[in-house]
Formats: structure tokens, C-alpha cells, sequence
């Protein structure tokens, strides 16, 4: 058969070679099980993946925008059984080290599939099955997996950097109950973050997600920011001329933090210090002395 042009990352190409490595077709539970366990366990520091509790264990959310682009370019059948649309030699797709890895990994894993393999990996990494809906029934009704709710807190995360798994991640590791947007325009190129996406992501997860636009820099305030400084005097005019404007809506976040216990204001910037929730969280802690956390 004629080579095909191999999709665009990587991690898309690994996708159809493990498929390719475990008999071309895969139930999707089995598919996100294999895919965890290969890269915790042999790409633990070079991940291209990553995961979070959900419903049924571990789970990417990128994996799947990337099953659903290789569906959309015929490479395989994305239904509850994935299945690769041709013979091609997937396998071909990956780098000398993957190869070797990738085999040892199915060798060792071949013979766990379904019930029994979902039980493996909610045993051996409790945390991905924190979330999960079919937790009694796979470890027993009496399993007690203890979930901390921890005290009031109040936080900033910025997802610049991270993956819509790794942020989400951060968001259930510290037990947030409430994502505050305070982006003006929540739209984003990366995969995952806006508003929509964002917004579905947190709710499958039972979290709230809230846009305060009110709370936003215009896009074309931020151009031509260079420097540290030049950051400071955006943000200065910001507070000035916007945030002391804004009580109404500052008296609401100081509202869900003590309704929700648990919450975070998001926007791009990892840096704290670059970001305008910077200012927001000055604000709050100055009127009602609560303390800011940055993840």
C-alpha cells in the first residue's frame, strides 16, 4: 500500500500506532485506559498527554479533539469501537524508541482488557478514579477513596502554557468549585479555552464556570507590551480607570467566595504579576482581607 501523509503532531501519529499495536480497533473505555497507562508509566517526562479524573477514570480531553481530527481526516472510525480505515502500517509512523517501548508496553498489557482493566488502573492510581460514576461497582461498595474538600480558599490560574487536561487538572487537585472568566473576550486559540469549550469542560466535571467581562481589559489595550514596566502602567490605568468602576461586580466575586468556598479567577497569563487578576485579587484582599492564591 502507498505511504500516506502522516498526520500533523506527533501525538496523532502515536494515537494510530497504538491502535495499530493492539489489532487495529479499540473499545473507547480500553483506548483512554491504554493511553493513560502508557504515558504515566513510559512517557512520564515527556508526556504528550494528560489526564484528569472523570467519569469512568482517567481521561484526555485533547486525546479526543485528536480522534475527532483523525476521523474528520479518514484515518480511522470514531464510534464507541475506534477503528483504524485501512491496513497501513501505523506502527511505521513511529520514532525507533517509541517503537521498542510501545511494544514492550503492549506485551505486557495485551491481555487486560475492559472490567479487569479499568480495575487495574483505578487500584494502582486512585486519585484518576476520584470522579468516577462506576467506582462501587468496579472496587466494591464498601471502597472508601478519601476525597479532601479542604478550608475556604481563593485563587488565580492563568492556563498560559498548560493543556485544557493539565489546567483542568489543577482546578480538581485544589478543589475549586467555581472558575471566575474575568478574560473580556474569552476566545482563544488554543484548544479547550474558550468560552464554550471552557465552560463545557468544567460543567462535565460539576464545576462552575462564571464570565465577569466587567472585569476585562479590551484587546486593544494590551498591544505593544514589552517590558515589565509596560505591563505595570496597563495595569495601573486598569485600576484606575476600570476596577474602581466596577464595585457591583467586585462585591459579587467577594459573594461567591463565600458561597462557593472554593474559588479562582482565570485569564491567560501564567505569570501572576503580568496578569490584571493580579489587581483583582489586590482588591479583594484589601476590602475583605482574604487571601490570594496563585497556581
Amino acid at each position: 500500500m502507498a505511504e500516506r501523509k502522516p498526520p500533523q503532531f506527533y501525538r496523532q501519529r502515536f494515537l494510530l500506532a497504538l491502535l495499530y499495536v493492539f489489532g487495529k480497533k479499540l473499545n473507547k473505555t480500553d483506548f483512554q485506559k491504554y493511553l493513560f497507562l502508557y504515558q504515566q508509566e513510559y512517557a512520564s517526562d515527556n508526556q504528550t498527554y494528560f489526564f484528569l479524573p472523570y467519569k469512568y477514570g482517567p481521561f484526555s480531553f485533547q486525546s479526543y479533539a485528536d480522534l475527532r481530527r483523525l476521523e474528520e481526516l479518514e484515518f480511522i472510525q470514531n464510534n464507541e469501537i475506534i477503528e483504524l480505515k485501512d491496513n497501513f502500517n501505523y506502527f511505521n509512523y513511529l520514532k525507533e524508541n517509541d517503537k521498542i517501548l510501545i511494544l514492550e508496553f503492549f506485551n505486557i498489557y495485551k491481555n487486560i482488557k475492559g472490567r479487569d482493566l479499568i480495575k487495574y488502573v483505578y487500584t494502582k492510581y486512585p486519585y484518576f478514579a476520584s470522579k468516577s460514576l462506576i467506582i462501587g461497582d468496579i472496587l466494591g461498595k464498601d471502597f472508601n477513596l478519601t476525597v479532601n474538600t479542604y478550608e475556604k480558599s481563593f485563587f488565580t490560574i492563568g492556563y498560559e502554557g498548560k493543556t485544557i487536561d493539565q489546567y483542568l487538572n489543577d482546578i480538581i487537585l485544589n478543589n475549586i468549585n467555581l472558575v471566575i472568566d474575568v478574560r473580556k473576550n474569552p476566545i482563544s486559540m488554543k484548544y479547550g479555552f474558550s468560552k464554550k469549550n471552557l465552560s463545557n469542560s468544567l460543567n462535565q466535571l460539576n464545576i462552575e464556570y462564571l464570565h465577569i467581562p466587567e472585569l476585562g481589559i479590551e484587546s486593544n489595550e494590551r498591544q505593544n507590551l514589552r517590558s515589565f514596566d509596560d505591563y505595570q502602567k496597563l495595569f495601573e490605568r486598569y485600576e484606575k480607570g476600570i476596577l474602581a468602576h466596577q464595585t457591583t461586580a467586585i462585591l459579587k466575586v467577594a459573594h461567591l467566595y463565600n458561597t462557593k468556598k472554593r474559588i479562582a479567577l482565570t485569564c491567560f497569563e501564567k505569570d501572576y504579576t503580568s496578569c490584571h487578576r493580579s489587581r483583582i485579587g489586590n482588591i479583594i484582599n484589601k476590602k475583605f482581607g482574604i487571601g490570594v492564591n496563585n497556581l
